[in-house]
């Protein structure tokens, strides 16, 4: 029998059953609950800022590094493969060289 049969027959009605969920009180919000999530969001946050690296000293210096690493790899088929994804490949060893001086 389906819910509309049994509560029109009235064997759910007086029961928790028959009050969907959706029509609940929500339970009253805990502040303190909130505030101590909030300082530990800060926290961590803070955390992963002081583990930030250094910022170069010439800001400049990475145009000439993505300069080396672009002109090494739109001319190896191996760079180019590598750069689509990790199931084409890996950078050659030159090219990886340049990609890691380039990322750090």
């Amino acid at each position: 029998m389906s819910l509309a049969g049994l509560l029109k027959k009235g064997s759910l009605r007086g029961t928790a059953a028959a009050t969907p969920a959706i029509f609940s009180t929500p339970a009253p919000l805990d502040l303190s609950t909130v505030a101590t999530e909030a300082t530990v969001a800060v926290a961590k946050r803070d955390e992963l800022a002081a583990n930030d690296p250094e910022p170069s000293s010439d800001p400049q210096a990475w145009r000439e590094l993505a300069q080396a690493y672009h002109a090494h790899h739109f001319n190896c088929p191996t760079c180019i493969a590598a750069g689509r994804g990790s199931r084409y490949g890996q950078h050659c060893g030159a090219g990886m060289a340049l990609w890691r001086a380039y990322c750090d």
